[in-house]
């Protein structure tokens, strides 16, 4: 009777042990599922606000934009020179970051009402930008922490995000009457995305955890009994479990799979001109260095080829803009088909297009320039009632063993390229 006793209580103790685990792995489990469904909701929300941030950056460098007056769109009374005139007395209402951020925040809250977005400051120059509750202790508390650059609330019904908007250099030019420094907490960017997805899955684990709990503590009663049955059961439990976590992490893959995505499209936007979808300056440069680095670490040759349509003002002037657009596209085409996939060309100005040619010395360079130069000199821009001729004027520069970066050749290049301007232009020039 008492080894009876004895293994009953030892079965028992080992039982409540095992299940006093189980239980555990249960709840541990759940706290990680909700951890990870808060990360994406961290994700979602930060990823909306890094886009908008990215084009407030955009904005920033350039100093704001200037978009054309029409109705519903005033010059902002809360930004100083916030309007110029075009030659055609034309009124260009300037955008700076701050009112595109809130302007972007307003479009996105009419079109998506289950998504929230504000831009807002504990002093802010706009009385439409003041801080809420939330905000103001989400600002403040960002401000003490600057190791920090989120801060986050969840609720029933909707996860906030503020993140901070620090001073930068850019910034100054707008908020130099409020005594900003460089680093300082400038204001934020507040972001709310629904959580009923969130809310729901919360709930659904909650509740397949509950059914857990009572299954684990019945088969352990059970156990007691049949130790087989039991044993079978557990396994069955955990197999439960560990396809729940491969579902979750196939959701936490797919997702960052997803923002993988964006953030390509979004580096083949910042880097590629609008117009005519060749690369932009900022390509052109962080390539052309690579480039120039690699031939003087190799000791090879390279060529910056620096070309100009010619007149293209007047064309502009004459026929109009979306003409000289076309135009523009039209040349870039042309430039595309004459290089090799090794060279890099790129749109750095308005009617200004450059061309870095690897492994190419300057008689080479010449010698595809002039190949260019010829064929707009024979062909003509023709659409169905324009036949518009279109030229161009160049200038090269062929890298030195003293150079010391790409912007000295351009700098060679550039006064070529005025020189063949000063001689007439339609024609090529050389500055070794």
């Amino acid at each position: 009777m008492k080894n009876k006793n004895f293994i009953i209580y030892f079965i028992v103790t080992l039982v409540f042990i095992f299940t006093i685990i189980i239980v555990n792995y249960i709840y541990q489990t759940k706290l990680n599922y909700i951890k990870v469904s808060q990360k994406i909701l961290f994700q979602e929300a930060s990823s909306l606000f890094n886009n908008v941030v990215t084009t407030r950056l955009w904005a920033s460098k350039h100093g704001g934009i200037y978009v054309k007056a029409h109705e519903g769109i005033k010059p902002n009374p809360y930004l100083e020179d916030n309007h110029t005139y075009t030659k055609n007395n034309e009124l260009l209402i300037k955008v700076n970051p701050a009112w595109m951020t809130r302007q972007l925040s307003e479009l996105s809250n009419e079109v998506n009402k289950n998504y929230y977005f504000k831009i807002t400051s504990l002093n802010p120059k706009n009385p439409n930008n003041k801080a809420d509750l939330f905000e103001k202790k989400a600002l403040e508390f960002l401000d003490k922490n600057r190791n920090e650059d989120f801060y986050t609330k969840l609720n029933d019904k909707a996860y906030d995000l503020l993140g901070v908007l620090r001073v930068d250099e850019s910034c100054l030019s707008c908020h130099k009457t409020q005594n900003y420094k460089v680093g300082d907490t400038m204001g934020g960017l507040r972001v709310s995305i629904p959580t009923n997805v969130y809310s729901q899955n919360v709930e659904l684990i909650t509740s397949k955890t509950n059914i857990l709990y009572v299954i684990t503590f019945f088969t352990s009663i059970v156990f007691i009994f049949i130790i087989s049955y039991t044993i079978n059961s557990i396994y069955t439990r955990e197999r439960n479990i560990l396809r729940l976590n491969k579902t979750l992490e196939r959701k936490v893959k797919n997702r960052t799979k997803e923002l993988v995505e964006a953030n390509k499209k979004l580096l083949k936007i910042s880097t590629s001109d609008f117009l005519t979808n060749i690369p932009n300056r900022r390509y052109f440069f962080d390539m052309g260095s690579k480039s120039f680095n690699l031939a003087k670490r190799e000791n090879q040759k390279l060529c910056v080829v620096c070309i100009d349509i010619d007149f293209f003002k007047k064309v502009n002037d004459t026929y109009g803009h979306q003409i000289g657009d076309e135009v523009l596209k039209y040349v870039s085409g042309s430039l595309e088909n004459s290089i090799r996939k090794s060279d890099i060309l790129a749109r750095t100005g308005g009617e200004e297009f450059m061309i870095i040619l690897n492994s190419t010395d300057s008689q080479g360079a010449l010698n595809l320039s002039e190949k260019i130069r010829e064929f707009f000199n024979k062909n003509n821009f023709i659409t169905e009632n324009l036949n518009i001729p279109v030229t161009i004027s160049i200038g090269i520069s062929q890298i030195k063993s003293n150079d010391e970066s790409l912007d000295t050749i351009i700098a060679r290049a550039d006064k070529a390229l005025y020189a063949s301007k000063e001689n007439g232009r339609n024609q090529v020039s050389v500055n070794l």
